[in-house]
C-alpha cells in the first residue's frame, strides 16, 4: 500500500478589479465567490517509475507539469529527487472564467506538500511556491477559505494582495452559470496585452467600485439581503464591464451573453455579472426553485442549444485534503 493524497476544490468567480494602473496606491484588488462546481479533484502519490505520470486533459496536464517544474525549482529539498503520479479525476474548464489555473496549481502544490509531510502550509505559501497571484489573489484565498471574498490589491508586483473581507455566502442562494461553448475567455499573454491597452482606471471609478464592494455587497452578504446584493452586483458588473469594453468587445465579452443580459434585465432579474474575462455569465438566484425557473427561461429562449447552464451552490469552505492508502 502506498500513500495517496486527494485534493478537492471548487471554482472561483471573479466579478471584477477595483483598480488598474493607478497613479498612487494599490493596483488590482477585486471581489468574487467560490462555488462548488465545476469541481477539481486531484490525486497525488509517489510514482513507481523514475518519471512523472500525469493523467488529465492536454491543457491541464501541461499546467500540472509546469507547476511541478516551478515546485522543484523553488523547493528542491522537498521535491527535487521525487517523481509523482498525478491524476485529475475531475477538472475545471479552462479559459471560462472559473480560475482553473490557480486552483489546479494550488491543488498540485497542496497534494505534493502533504505527501511530503508538509500539511500545514497556507494557500499564500503554496501560491508563492508555484508562482500564482500575479494579479488576482481571490483564487488563492478562495482555495484556503471559500465563500465571498474581497482583496485589497497590491503595492508591489511581488506581493500577494491582502484579503480584507471573507464571509460565507448565504447557503440558500444559488448561482446560475451560463457558459457559451463557441468562445473561450482570454488569458496569459493576451490578457496582459489587453490590460496594457486599457491604461489607468479612473480614480472615480475605483472609488465607486470600492464603495459598492465594502458598503453594499459585503454587508448584504452578512445580512443575507438578496435584493441589496443583486442590485449592487449588477451595478458593479456593469461599471467594470464598461471599463473593459474596448478590449473585450462590449460590457460582456460574448455577444450572445450581451443579448441574454438584456433579456434577463427586461424580466426584472438582477445579480448578473460576467466572471473574469468570460465568457461565463453568472446570475445570483434566491433559491433552487428560482434558479431552475430562470434556467428554463434561458433554454426556452434558445440559449440552451449553444450554452452550458449550471445551477451551483456556494463553496463555503477551503479545499479538502484526504490521505488514503492505495494499492
Amino acid at each position: 500500500m502506498s500513500p495517496e493524497v486527494i485534493v478537492t476544490t471548487g471554482s472561483r468567480l471573479h466579478w471584477g478589479l477595483l483598480s488598474l494602473a493607478p497613479r498612487t496606491g494599490r493596483e488590482f484588488g477585486g471581489l468574487g465567490l467560490m462555488v462548488e462546481e465545476p469541481a477539481l479533484v486531484l490525486s497525488v502519490r509517489s510514482a513507481s517509475s523514475q518519471e512523472d505520470q500525469i493523467s488529465g486533459s492536454t491543457g491541464s496536464a501541461a499546467k500540472i507539469q509546469a507547476a511541478l517544474q516551478v515546485l522543484r525549482a523553488s523547493s528542491p529539498d522537498w521535491f527535487g529527487d521525487h517523481c509523482f503520479e498525478i491524476t485529475l479525476q475531475s477538472e475545471i474548464p479552462q479559459h471560462s472564467g472559473f480560475g482553473s489555473g490557480t486552483q489546479l496549481s494550488l491543488a498540485v502544490a497542496r497534494g505534493l506538500a502533504a505527501l511530503m509531510g508538509q500539511d500545514e502550509l497556507s494557500s499564500v505559501e503554496l501560491a508563492q511556491l508555484v508562482d500564482r497571484g500575479a494579479r488576482s489573489a481571490l483564487g488563492v484565498y478562495g482555495f484556503d477559505k471559500g465563500g465571498f471574498l474581497i482583496e485589497a490589491g497590491k503595492r508591489d508586483s511581488a506581493d500577494i494582495s491582502p484579503l480584507v473581507f471573507q464571509a460565507p455566502f448565504p447557503e440558500p442562494w444559488r448561482i446560475l452559470l451560463i457558459t457559451p461553448q463557441d468562445q473561450a475567455g482570454i488569458s496569459g499573454a493576451v490578457e496582459a496585452d489587453a490590460i496594457q491597452q486599457l491604461g489607468p482606471m479612473p480614480d472615480a471609478l475605483t472609488e465607486k467600485l470600492c464603495r459598492l464592494a465594502l458598503m453594499q455587497l459585503a454587508p448584504a452578504v452578512l445580512e443575507q439581503n438578496f435584493s441589496e446584493f443583486t442590485s449592487g452586483l449588477t451595478e458593479f458588473g456593469h461599471l467594470v464591464g464598461e471599463f473593459f469594453a474596448p478590449v473585450q468587445g462590449g460590457v460582456l465579452a460574448h455577444p450572445r451573453m450581451r443579448e441574454l443580459e438584456q433579456l434577463l434585465l427586461s424580466q426584472g432579474v438582477e445579480g448578473i455579472a460576467q466572471t473574469s474575462w468570460g465568457p461565463t455569465l453568472s446570475v445570483i438566484c434566491p433559491d433552487e426553485g428560482e434558479a431552475e425557473s430562470l434556467s428554463s427561461l434561458i433554454n426556452s429562449a434558445g440559449y440552451g442549444e449553444e450554452c452550458l447552464a449550471r445551477i451551483v451552490k456556494p463553496f463555503n469552505q477551503g479545499a479538502t485534503l484526504e490521505h488514503r492508502k492505495s494499492v
